[in-house]
């Protein structure tokens, strides 16, 4: 199974923010679940390498400040302009 280490987001939300994010090499993303939504903030680099092992539909395990969520990749948004990744959905198990 494929671990993706994650921050939380606690600032800067909205389009804007998302923009300053993708500029500095992270991709936004959301967990959503029973347990609440959580907004958190993944490496892109590293993220582009996982999605070698990991496509839409398949479970993975998201680790939040120590604590693993069993998790379902949901969806991803890509610019194909630019090839960046703009955003990432998990949906938790």
């Amino acid at each position: 199974m494929v671990t993706i280490n994650a921050t939380l987001r606690t600032e800067d939300f909205g389009s804007a923010g998302s923009r300053r994010l993708v500029r500095a090499g992270m991709l936004p993303a959301e967990m959503y679940g029973k347990e609440g939504n959580f907004h958190i903030v993944l490496n892109a680099h590293d993220f582009e390498f996982t999605l070698r092992k990991l496509a839409v539909g398949k479970e993975c395990e998201v680790v939040l400040d120590g604590k693993t969520y069993k998790c379902i990749f949901k969806a991803l948004q890509e610019n194909i302009m630019y090839d960046t990744l703009v955003h990432a959905d998990f949906q938790i198990v």
